[in-house]
């Protein structure tokens, strides 16, 4: 069973090395020649939250950057292929290059944050079993070939749009992720859960990117919840506008997840940091955008958005 890896971020090296030290078939698909070439000399290293480490063997895994002879290696196609690069990275290249690799028996996993991405890829590789993978799995990229993971997560696996058809090859892929040392599950219910991931996000994410702050900073101060809380009440009106189903206690739940990753440093307030575009279009902007079309105000989500934009 090979799986390809197309972005060797964070978590493509940490989902890719641990499936690769199980004894998992890899090839990464890289953005640089030279994070292919290291990876086929150095191999992975993986260093767990309770300080042991993992090293795989270059030789035990396939490298390239995309593009890089795809058509040579049509033959030699992927059953799973995990997309791992953020949604900024999803541009006409890439999906081209998606419909390069992908063969009859593949089918892509999406690991990516907020909306949007599943309807792009879907109209790009049409007949190709899509999933979208929801993680609160946490790890830092240190350099091209080291990652550390942050704790051990929840993955979960859906079919895109609930096709219960789709759920017998996704057990597989579970299961495999389990004997890999993942706690992975499968989720009948997808779609709830990548909303309630995306309006999670919408107000952490944001809040910590701005003010320069660890998400367990959020809940400090009066000032700070309550801004969390209108991102939150906002969110919900629209989500209520389209009928998108929530669980009564969205805030709790919010408030949960800052305590839980209390010094952990939120992906947009790292790309922030790091001068990078953030994915706040995909997140804040895209609930803007919902809001519109319903005619309803969400002056934070404008607000937020507008200012990390202007970051």
């Amino acid at each position: 069973m090979k799986v390809d890896i197309i972005g060797a971020g964070a978590l493509g090296l940490l989902f890719g090395g641990k499936l690769a030290a199980f004894g998992v078939p890899v090839r990464f698909w890289t953005r640089t020649p030279e994070q292919a070439a290291k990876l086929k000399k150095e191999g992975i290293r993986l260093a767990e939250a309770d300080g042991t480490a993992t090293v795989v063997d270059g030789q035990r895994l396939e490298a390239y950057p995309v593009g890089e002879g795809s058509r040579d290696r049509a033959s030699d196609t992927a059953e799973w292929l995990l997309l791992t690069t953020k949604q900024r990275h999803i541009d006409a290249n890439l999906l081209t290059f998606l419909s390069r690799i992908v063969g009859p028996k593949t089918k892509v996993v999406c690991f990516q944050n907020g909306i949007g991405h599943l309807e792009l890829i879907g109209n790009a590789l049409p007949g190709v079993p899509l999933y979208a993978a929801i993680t609160t799995e946490g790890a830092k990229r240190l350099n091209e070939s080291s990652v550390n993971r942050a704790g051990q997560g929840i993955t979960q696996i859906g079919a895109n749009g609930g096709m219960a058809d789709l759920e017998s090859p996704a057990e597989s892929f579970v299961k495999m992720l389990e004997k890999a040392g993942f706690t992975a599950l499968l989720s009948k219910d997808i779609g709830r859960e990548i909303y309630r991931k995306l309006l999670i996000n919408a107000a952490i994410n944001p809040l910590t990117a701005l003010w320069r702050l660890n998400n367990g900073q959020l809940l400090e101060n009066d000032e700070r919840i309550r801004l969390l809380r209108q991102l939150c009440d906002e969110g919900l009106r629209v989500y209520e506008a389209y009928g998108i189903p929530y669980n009564a206690d969205m805030f709790d739940q919010i408030a949960a997840v800052c305590r839980s990753t209390s010094t952990n440093i939120s992906s947009m307030l790292k790309d922030v940091q790091q001068g990078m575009p953030t994915e706040i279009d995909h997140i804040n902007g895209k609930l803007v955008e919902m809001a519109r079309s319903k005619g309803i105000a969400v002056p934070g989500h404008e607000m937020v958005w507008r200012l990390v934009r202007a970051l």
